[in-house]
């Protein structure tokens, strides 16, 4: 009984995790959908790009920017410099003349650290923050403000398109599009639980309470419904970044994502009580603490679906497909020209996924910070 009962809770969980979340915003926006009331308004917009060594990319995200289809005096560009020793300061002066604007920070302090500076020296109401590996479609300032014509929305995140061949069958390609998916029905149910790290949008108002050292793509929706606000998607403002080459650096980086994301809900942990946080409570908890747990309901299932072995042919048969689904990983890892295949590919990029989250939990019971990191080079 024991068996049955943590092997059918712990398959319940993933599965609540991964579609039930899902399935259930799909149908509350059905229900009782919450629209965006979008207007084409063009309000000065203050763009700030964090950068740190981005001697190679700085020239093109800047020329990127500055090819934006947006009135020009309304386009404030500052890029912060956290403390980049290669050259990017250099390239970023050469601009200076087209209304391009440097803010150095001496001290490495981080992205976040980057993004608050940069915030504090622009002087418009609508702030958008980009990465200097993430380039935007001509059209995407317009498309992302157009939604800060309604008064309830205080956080716009930017649609991720990962670019490159074969993305979209990749493990990655198909986590990225799930994810978007779910942040549409997340918006059109309510609010957003979390925004793209690489390009999204807030009121300044709202940076009264920026917090230098946190992942502000995460704490910034959860500050915005605090106030008041909703966070929403808009899936037609595009920005642009490359697959990573490399596994490994892909790899850290995911720990550092869950990592920071762990920071940011413990230190906001009054969001998970759903007697006053209602429907975002249940959101947060599916979206991000849940799926931060799936790596140990893993193990759960396969322990427990060991000890049912003999209990008939359904356990037989899901014990195996969880054997099949561990081994296939395993050889896609060992053998990296398997991983072309969509077969040896997603199993591998979701143990990968779950196995990041296990040593990001590590590192924050641990007390480990990566405040300030080398950056991915995408």
């Amino acid at each position: 009984m024991m068996s049955e009962m943590l092997f059918w809770c712990s398959f319940f969980l993933i599965a609540w995790s991964y579609a039930g979340y899902m399935l259930l915003l799909k149908l509350l926006s059905v229900l009782r959908p919450k629209h965006v009331a979008k207007a084409d308004i063009l309000p000065p917009v203050t763009l700030v790009i964090t950068a740190h060594n981005e001697a190679a990319r700085i020239q093109e995200k800047i020329e990127n920017c500055l090819s934006l289809d947006y009135p020009r005096d309304r386009l404030e560009i500052i890029v912060v410099s956290d403390a980049s020793d290669d050259g990017t300061d250099e390239i970023v002066r050469k601009y200076a003349h087209r209304g391009v604007q440097l803010f150095r920070i001496l001290e490495r302090l981080g992205k976040h650290f980057g993004q608050g500076r940069g915030i504090r020296q622009g002087t418009s109401d609508i702030v958008v923050l980009s990465d200097a590996t993430t380039f935007l479609e001509t059209d995407a300032i317009r498309k992302i403000v157009r939604n800060f014509a309604d008064p309830t929305v205080g956080v716009v995140s930017g649609e991720d398109v990962i670019r490159g061949a074969n993305v979209g069958s990749s493990g990655e390609g198909i986590y990225v599009r799930y994810e978007m998916k779910l942040r549409s029905l997340e918006a059109a149910a309510g609010s957003l639980v979390g925004v793209s790290g690489c390009f999204f949008a807030i009121r300044k108002k709202l940076s009264a309470m920026w917090i230098d050292n946190m992942s502000s793509d995460f704490y910034m929706p959860i500050v915005a419904f605090m106030n008041g606000y909703r966070a929403v998607p808009e899936p037609e403002a595009i920005g642009y970044y490359d697959v990573l080459g490399d596994t490994v650096h892909e790899f850290h980086r995911k720990v550092r994502t869950v990592l920071h994301g762990l920071e940011v809900l413990f230190s906001f942990k009054k969001i998970l009580n759903p007697f006053r946080y209602g429907l975002f409570s249940l959101q947060m908890f599916s979206h991000k603490l849940l799926r931060w747990l799936v790596p140990y309901l893993l193990v759960v299932l396969l322990m427990s679906n060991v000890a049912l072995i003999n209990s008939g042919l359904f356990y037989q048969l899901t014990m195996l497909g969880q054997i099949v689904l561990y081994v296939v990983a395993l050889v896609g890892h060992i053998i990296p020209r398997l991983q072309k295949n969509i077969g040896f590919r997603i199993p591998l990029f979701f143990c990968m996924v779950n196995l990041s989250i296990v040593i990001a939990w590590y590192q924050f019971i641990t007390g480990q910070k990566q405040v300030v990191w080398t950056a991915t080079k995408r």
